[in-house]
C-alpha cells in the first residue's frame, strides 16, 4: 500500500471494529527542497548515530546535521524514522501552512482549530494558521467515505486536503465501537451521545483523527506505538517504513487516538521532517 515515487499521497486512518490506519499512495517526491553548501557527514557516522536513538524516535542527536547531509541521505532518514514528503512543496511557506475548513459542521465544532493547536504547541511555532477560502494551502472537509471493513477510513490526507468520513463522524454508534475495539471496555456513557462524558470523548477522538492527518502533511508516516498520534495497527516494511508490524505496541495501555495527545516520538519526528525540508 505504500508506494512513494508517483504523483500524490492518500493517507487513510481506518478505525471502528477494524481499528487500524493505512496509507494508500501514489506519491509526491520525497526529496528535500534544497541543500546548503555546508559539508556532508558520512553515511557510516549517520548510521551509527541513528542506531543510538530510540526506535523511530529521532532525538536531538540526528537533528543537527547540515541541510546538505539531509539532502544527500534523506532516504536513510525516511527508512529509519518512517517519514517522507507527503505535501506538495507549495503547502508550506517558510515552515507554515494556512488551513481553511469549508465544512460548516467541522468549522463550528472547533476540532480543526484544536488539532492545529496540538501541533503548534508541540513544535513551538504556528506551523498551522487559520486561512480563508481565498487564501489557504490546506483544506479540511467532510466526505461520505466507505463504511465496510474493506477500505473504510476515518480520515485521509491527499497532498493538501484532509477529509473526515462524515458517515462515521455523524454515527453516534461508531465511536463506542472504536473504543471497545481498542480497549476491550465499554466507553463511558456510550449509549448517551448527548452526555458530557460522551461529548468529551467524541471531541478528543475526532480532534485526534484530524491531528493525525495534519501529521501526514508534515511528512509523518505511521508507527506501531499506540500512544503515538500517528499509530497504525499494521504496516509493511518499505522505503519509508523501518520494519513490518501486525499489531499495536502498547505503552502504558494508552491509545493516543482516544486521548488526543502527541507523544515525544510524534514531536521529534515532526522536528526531523522540518530539518529535512518536508515542511
Amino acid at each position: 500500500m505504500f508506494q512513494l515515487k508517483k504523483s500524490f499521497v492518500i493517507v487513510s486512518l481506518m478505525a471502528g471494529f477494524f481499528a487500524t490506519a493505512t496509507v494508500t499512495s501514489t506519491s509526491v517526491t520525497s526529496t528535500p527542497l534544497n541543500a546548503s553548501a555546508k559539508s556532508t557527514s558520512t553515511k557510516s557516522t549517520i548510521t551509527h548515530t541513528i542506531k543510538r536513538t530510540p526506535d523511530l524516535n529521532p532525538t536531538s542527536q540526528v537533528r543537527h546535521y547540515s541541510a546538505k547531509t539531509y539532502y544527500t541521505y534523506f532516504k536513510l532518514f525516511n527508512k529509519n524514522y518512517n517519514v517522507q514528503r507527503m505535501s506538495k512543496p507549495s503547502v508550506f511557506k517558510n515552515n507554515h501552512a494556512t488551513v481553511y475548513v469549508p465544512s460548516a459542521q467541522l468549522r463550528e465544532s472547533g476540532y480543526v482549530t484544536a488539532a492545529m493547536k496540538n501541533w503548534n504547541a508541540a513544535l513551538g511555532t504556528s506551523v498551522f494558521r487559520v486561512g480563508t477560502a481565498a487564501n489557504h494551502t490546506i483544506t479540511v472537509n467532510t466526505k461520505n467515505g466507505p463504511t465496510s471493513a474493506d477500505g473504510s477510513w476515518d480520515g485521509y490526507y491527499q497532498t493538501n486536503k484532509v477529509y473526515v468520513n462524515s458517515n462515521f463522524f455523524n454515527n453516534s454508534a461508531y465511536l463506542p465501537a472504536v473504543y471497545f475495539d481498542l480497549t476491550g471496555e465499554k466507553m463511558a456513557e456510550a449509549d448517551a451521545p448527548n452526555s458530557a462524558a460522551y461529548q468529551q470523548q467524541y471531541k478528543e477522538y475526532w480532534t485526534a483523527v484530524i491531528t493525525h492527518e495534519l501529521g501526514h502533511s508534515l511528512g509523518l508516516d505511521h508507527t506501531p506505538y499506540a500512544n503515538d498520534i500517528m499509530a497504525s495497527e499494521s504496516e509493511t516494511a518499505g522505503a519509508d517504513f523501518k520494519y513490518s508490524w501486525r499489531d499495536y505496541r502498547l505503552s502504558d495501555n494508552s491509545f493516543a487516538i482516544l486521548t488526543d495527545k502527541l507523544s515525544s516520538r510524534d514531536i521529534n519526528r515532526a522536528k526531523l521532517t522540518r530539518v529535512i525540508g518536508y515542511w
